[in-house]
């Protein structure tokens, strides 16, 4: 019988860092400590910015409008002082009669020594050519500019940036109106011009990085850096508040190189845009450096959650490390208890010592199963031996029956002799009462005939002895046949027992691996191959005693046949005995009849009746002889019968055998200590 053993490969492949269940554990208590604080981190800082940003927005408007109102208050001095010169009739006086110059221009160094900056004021007719100046210097035609000619339509005019061809000097101009008293005729144009030097000195007063924008958008001046007039005019026609009717408002601006929030409002005299900037970085420092102390804190706090989170991982991962080694050294067929953390009280305490337990009851079904398997194959190698020597002893009954056979069918064909011989007696006897004459040669020719019939019966009853001798070595075998198949029986009984005993096992065995989970796997599929093993012995061991106790009843049968024969024969030896006797009388006869032929006649009776006695019991032993030959082919045929059932018997027992010993192989994969 060929043996297979199935082996099943085991995975020991190391697991990754990333697959390690510690690394997944310290992951996620670091993703749930530092998710939430990296959110709140986040969100403080968009907060704290926009707060900032709010706050910074807000203060610069407010920086602008003060700015705003520090030249408006310089714009509308000069207006009035202006508006109060135009008004004089002086003035008027002068326009139209070229009188009163010089209250005029006293009047114009006045003013100019109140507001004391530095800067004159010029009188110019309504062609645009200077009438009258306060310091006295050449009279030149204005009549081109846009302050003279936006005041000649009668409102107050600030002129764009200029540069003074006279002097050199960058500065700007504001011109009012000279109406004709009582009308709304402009009969002249009061300017003063403002050095704006001056207004980059007041912007730099106010403080900040502010500049101050024409109506064309040229910077007039700025209070982080000086123009002098041979620098390119800066022109930032593009900015919001260029061309624009808003009032004020904030925008972002990086025309500097650096991202800035620019508040403008608009003076009203001039018309001029003041603007106020900040720094988008000044103004999300302090947002930044909160969100900096925040991520630095939350850092720590996460540096600190990973340690945490590392003792922790590692206090759960070592139990199910412990229990990882155990489960593999029972894939691979040891028994390893687990001899750490058994006395801890929480969950993985519990699966220590469950696991403890599991492995424990295998061991001991394990060797139960072990010991049962060798069991068997000691029982079914005794089983074959038996076998074999039963089917020895049934092949020397068959050659005794063959024996007994060939010796029933020389009985029959001498018997069926010795009845011819009797009938040849009657026949003679029969010539003798017919003839006296031809008794003495009857005489002779009956005494050889008796003298042949007194040796067959002689050599028929040493063969009935023999037949006998042989039935009771029949008897007696066949007695041992049933007692090693009684013997067989109880063998077969202990095998279906440790098959049930090893199929119960192997049931609590798939139980344990079921509860052991997917590590427990392997050994259910081994505990499965026993159960199927276990059912095989136990199917076997049912053939086996099935066929034991055909044999058995045919041993019985075979007993009572071999009884029948043994009768037969007695009855049959007890028959030849009388007729061995009869034939020593009738020799007896005939030599008195050889001696004395008077008394043929005489004895011709007796002779007849002695003659049917022996014909009687020539026809009763040939009967017997036939039954005997019958008994004898029966007896064979169970003989056969027997040898037949012997053999399948030796072939289960060296199938079970072969059973026993493929469990014995499959339990090699355990290592019990």
């Amino acid at each position: 019988m060929k043996k297979t053993k199935k082996t099943d490969k085991i995975n020991t492949a190391k697991i990754s860092f990333f697959s390690s269940v510690k690394t997944k554990l310290i992951v996620a208590m670091v993703a749930l400590a530092g998710i939430p604080l990296l959110v709140s981190t986040s969100v403080n800082y968009f907060a704290a910015t926009k707060q900032s940003t709010f706050a910074a927005k807000e203060q610069n408007e407010w920086s602008a409008w003060y700015l705003q109102a520090v030249l408006n208050t310089i714009f509308a001095e000069g207006e009035a002082a202006l508006n109060t010169i135009a008004a004089s009739q002086d003035t008027v006086d002068y326009l139209v009669n070229q009188e009163n110059a010089d209250a005029v221009k006293y009047q114009m160094q006045y003013i100019n020594s109140k507001i004391n900056d530095g800067n004159e004021i010029t009188l110019v007719n309504t062609q645009g050519q200077m009438v009258l100046r306060s310091d006295n210097k050449d009279l030149t035609d204005v009549s081109s500019r846009d302050y003279f000619q936006g005041a000649m339509k009668g409102s107050t005019t600030a002129s764009s940036v200029m540069v003074s061809t006279s002097t050199g000097v960058r500065s700007i101009c504001l011109a009012v109106p000279v109406f004709q008293p009582n009308t709304e005729n402009v009969i002249g144009v009061l300017y003063r011009s403002y050095d704006l030097a001056q207004l980059h000195d007041v912007l730099v007063d106010a403080g900040g990085s502010c500049f101050i924008v024409d109506k064309n958008g040229t910077i007039a001046a700025a209070s982080y850096m000086e123009i002098s007039a041979d620098d390119e005019p800066i022109v930032i026609a593009d900015a919001p508040f260029v061309g624009s009717d808003e009032e004020s408002g904030t925008f972002e601006n990086s025309a500097m190189g650096e991202l800035m929030y620019t508040s403008y409002v608009k003076e009203p005299i001039t018309g001029y845009t003041v603007c106020m900037n900040v720094p988008v970085n000044e103004v999300l420092y302090s947002a930044r450096m909160s969100a900096i102390t925040s991520n630095i804190l939350g850092l720590i706090l996460i540096l600190v959650g990973g340690f945490v989170a590392f003792f922790i991982a590692v206090s759960f991962t070592k139990p199910i490390l412990a229990v990882n080694d155990s489960l593999s050294a029972l894939a691979e067929g040891r028994f390893k208890n687990i001899d750490k953390f058994t006395n801890r009280k929480d969950e993985f305490g519990h699966i220590v010592n469950y696991t403890n337990t599991v492995i424990e009851k295998l061991s001991r079904i394990v060797a139960s199963i072990m010991d049962s398997s060798s069991n068997v194959g000691e029982s079914s190698e005794e089983l074959s031996m038996m076998a074999d020597q039963i089917n020895a002893t049934a092949e020397s009954v068959a050659v005794a029956v063959q024996q007994i056979a060939s010796g029933a069918v020389q009985q029959a064909e001498e018997v069926q002799s010795a009845a011819q011989s009797t009938n040849q007696i009657t026949d003679a006897v029969e010539s003798v009462q017919d003839s006296t004459v031809e008794m003495s040669s009857l005489a002779d020719r009956m005494k050889n005939a008796s003298e042949a019939s007194s040796s067959s019966l002689a050599v028929l009853q040493n063969t009935s002895s023999d037949m006998t001798l042989k039935i009771e070595e029949i008897a007696q075998k066949i007695s041992s046949t049933q007692n090693a198949v009684s013997n067989i029986n109880e063998r077969v009984e202990g095998i279906s027992g440790i098959a049930a005993q090893t199929n119960l096992l192997s049931l609590n065995a798939s139980i344990e691996a079921a509860r052991a989970g997917e590590a427990g796997k392997g050994f259910a599929v081994v505990a499965e191959e026993i159960r199927k093993l276990a059912d095989d012995s136990e199917n076997l061991a049912q053939e086996i005693r099935v066929l034991m106790d055909e044999l058995l009843a045919e041993a019985e049968q075979a007993v009572k046949a071999a009884g029948h024969v043994m009768n037969g024969n007695m009855e049959q030896q007890k028959a030849l005995g009388e007729a061995l006797d009869t034939v020593q009388g009738m020799l007896q006869d005939i030599d008195e009849t050889v001696h004395s032929v008077t008394k043929i006649s005489g004895e011709a009776d007796i002779c007849v009746s002695s003659n049917t006695v022996v014909a009687n019991a020539m026809s009763s032993l040939s009967a017997i002889s036939e039954e005997n030959a019958a008994s004898s082919e029966t007896t064979g045929a169970s003989v056969e019968e027997l040898s037949a059932t012997v053999s399948t018997l030796a072939e289960s027992a060296s199938h079970l055998k072969g059973i026993a010993d493929q469990l014995n192989e499959e339990m090699k994969f355990f290592k019990i200590a």
